[in-house]
């Protein structure tokens, strides 16, 4: 695609994302009317926010470094964005005149090398003769029509304005949205994403639609088609993510297959064991049985390495357990977490919960003797040197400042890096939940979801200045919009046979 349309399409994509408001329902916008049905991804938003949406925004921004309203503030560095660029358009006399309310975006088709495929980005005009003004001042490429519908073409983009939206993209794209407009089949038309937007949140700044099922077809004539097949079932229906905006931060959701959700804490079902870690934490990861998750990994892949039984049999064989009955069969809810705002002050441990102690301790017993067999020169295991107690062993090496603890104590299994981290880890004096930051991030979630993810921003940023980052001018400045964030987010909940998940940004 030719500079000068990739330069228009990301000037207008960074207007749309930073401004893009909420639509009132679940129903689709006139933009979906001239996406082609069946297109592999959709998005849209509004460009003029409005009412509590506008409001929550507007709150946000104004943490942040700068002056005015969001709409002032994106003004301002359009204004700027055209004038630096090699457009020749200016964003105040050339583009706000005639922008209207919405934007969108649509993919029809994608390669399995992944350097081809078309899409199109179209944002709404108030005025056609207006856009088609900038178009003609901004492009410096060839006159055509297609289907009466006059565009511009240079090398093998194209631009023009369809029914109302400015349509930008790679020319069978182009054609295709002209063709949906001249009584063509459009994705409004497909049953299959109708079908899927009707589970999307209402109170959305926007959304985008995935159509899963027809990425895979194209993964499927890809050189690693045979390693893919094992993942068909993360592909088996569409999905739509979400996003909203209120006075806490902005929220993504989304309803995806539970198989897939398990396998990426982000996004997962969370567990109550991440309120119940260390209060100064500022990574914690909690999930639901780790022996179930684990398990479909083994399905997963199993089938490369021979199948799942020979996979068994080899691990028995290497270990002397029984994967299923020695290992996954005792392993519960787990929890992560990492703390420390110097390289010095790091520590945190992973702990599992344990429903049978003595095929737990089986395990520890044999990971211990394969730890003291592949013990390098200078490194020592041996038993557990923990002051808590337990059953288990330590690793001690001089490239490492802390001892490393692999131990069970009171149904938990646990590996700790440093001895405060190992005694916070079966009982910290204060935990995650007991804190104002983890609570509004929690309710950032919104709806009854469990944490599975939380990341603190500003013990990272201390950390990052303990390591001689404050010394980069860019860093600096950077710092300087990330100091307003609060923590990062990720959680589910149960929803049929699916997990509605949701990922949150707060702002203090």
């Amino acid at each position: 695609m030719p500079r000068i349309l990739l330069t228009l399409i990301a000037l207008l994509t960074a207007a749309t994302v930073a401004v893009g408001c909420g639509s009132d329902g679940a129903s689709s916008s006139g933009a979906s009317s001239l996406a082609p049905a069946g297109s592999v991804i959709y998005g849209e938003a509004t460009l003029k926010p409005e009412g509590d949406q506008k409001a929550a925004i507007d709150s946000l921004v104004e943490k942040f470094p700068g002056k005015g309203g969001a709409g002032e503030r994106i003004r301002d560095l359009m204004q700027k964005a055209f004038a630096d660029s090699d457009s020749g358009l200016s964003y105040k006399k050339d583009v706000e005149p005639w922008l209207g309310d919405e934007a969108a975006f649509f993919v029809s088709r994608l390669t399995a090398e992944g350097d081809d495929g078309d899409g199109a980005f179209m944002v709404a005009t108030e005025d056609e003769e207006k856009a088609t003004a900038a178009l003609d001042k901004g492009i410096d490429g060839k006159k055509r029509d297609y289907k009466g519908t006059e565009y511009f073409v240079e090398d093998d983009g194209a631009a023009g304005v369809v029914d109302g939206m400015v349509v930008l993209g790679t020319v069978p794209a182009f054609k295709a949205a002209v063709d949906v407009a001249d009584s063509g089949r459009s994705l409004e038309d497909d049953q299959k994403f109708q079908k899927t937007l009707e589970g999307a949140s209402e109170d959305r700044l926007g959304y985008i639609y995935v159509n899963s099922p027809e990425i895979f077809k194209t993964l499927e004539q890809s050189p690693a088609a045979m390693q893919l097949g094992q993942l068909k079932g993360f592909f088996k229906e569409p999905v739509v993510a979400t996003m909203n905006a209120d006075e806490s931060g902005v929220r993504f959701e989304a309803s995806v297959p539970k198989s897939l959700a398990a396998g990426f804490p982000i996004v997962a079902e969370g567990a109550d064991i991440a309120g119940q870690l260390p209060a100064d934490s500022w990574l914690a990861m909690a999930q639901p049985d780790l022996g179930k998750t684990l398990e479909q990994y083994v399905e997963l892949f199993g089938a490369q390495l021979g199948g799942r039984d020979n996979v068994e049999q080899q691990f028995e064989a290497t270990t002397g357990l029984d994967l299923q009955d020695d290992v996954l069969s005792w392993m519960g809810d787990w929890g992560l977490f990492v703390r420390g705002t110097s390289v010095s002050e790091l520590g945190g441990a992973l702990i599992v919960e344990t429903s049978d102690e003595q095929k737990s301790g089986r395990v520890l017993d044999t990971i211990a003797r394969f730890a003291r067999q592949s013990a390098d020169s200078g490194e020592q295991v041996g038993p557990l040197e923990f002051p808590g107690g337990g059953e288990g062993f330590t690793l001690r090496s001089p490239d490492v400042p802390q001892p490393i603890h692999l131990f069970q104590q009171d149904g938990k299994v646990v590996l700790a890096y440093g001895d405060e981290a190992a005694a916070d880890a079966i009982s910290p004096g204060q935990t995650l939940a007991d804190t104002a930051e983890f609570t509004q991030a929690e309710d950032a979630l919104g709806g009854d979801y469990n944490v599975s993810f939380y990341l603190a921003v500003e013990p990272i940023l201390a950390l990052a200045d303990s390591a001689g980052a404050g010394q980069s001018e860019g860093w600096v400045k950077a710092k300087a919009y990330l100091e307003p964030l609060g923590a990062l987010v990720g959680g589910a909940q149960e929803d049929g046979d699916k997990l509605r998940s949701a990922f949150g940004i707060t702002v203090k």
